[in-house]
């Protein structure tokens, strides 16, 4: 087992680095990121946006913002570890697992909902549109065809 590890050591160093990483993803993927209170990951979110915002078109400046995204994940994680081993908390996790409170919503667009009383089948509508670009399509190809000229094909048919 010895001549293993002394073999493998580095191997095995780096899978242990991955998989922490790939556990690190895997929390702050189901994790909310949306919260009133500013809660878990929601700061470093809202700064890694505002970061990757300013960075413009430059690609090493978003990377050094996912970068510090990814030590500020690391350190709500770990501020949520030590609290639970100090018994400040229930369980390690529950700092950045929670249900999120949104803020309330706003009254809806007065105009939005005038629309969508005046048109209460946008379903049936879109189809029966499609239906008509079809047609269209299809006309439109038996008139070239006949003009002597070869028929587009449509976007649909490809």
């Amino acid at each position: 087992m010895l001549k293993y590890i002394k073999y493998h050591w580095f191997g095995l160093t780096l899978s242990l680095v991955v998989a922490l990483f790939m556990l690190q993803f895997l929390l702050v993927l189901i994790a909310p990121h949306h919260d009133v209170q500013q809660r878990g990951f929601a700061s470093c979110t809202q700064q890694l946006s505002q970061d990757a915002e300013t960075c413009k078109s430059s690609a090493l400046c978003v990377l050094k913002a996912v970068i510090n995204n990814t030590f500020c994940d690391t350190k709500i994680i770990l501020s949520g570890l030590s609290e639970w081993m100090s018994g400040r908390q229930e369980r390690p996790w529950s700092n950045y697992l929670f249900v999120p409170e949104m803020p309330e919503s706003e009254e809806p667009d007065e105009d939005l909902e005038e629309f969508y009383l005046n048109n209460p089948n946008l379903l049936e509508q879109m189809e029966e549109l499609k239906q008509k670009h079809k047609e269209l399509e299809k006309m439109n190809n038996e008139q070239k065809y006949t003009s002597g000229m070869e028929p587009e094909r449509s976007v649909s048919e490809h």
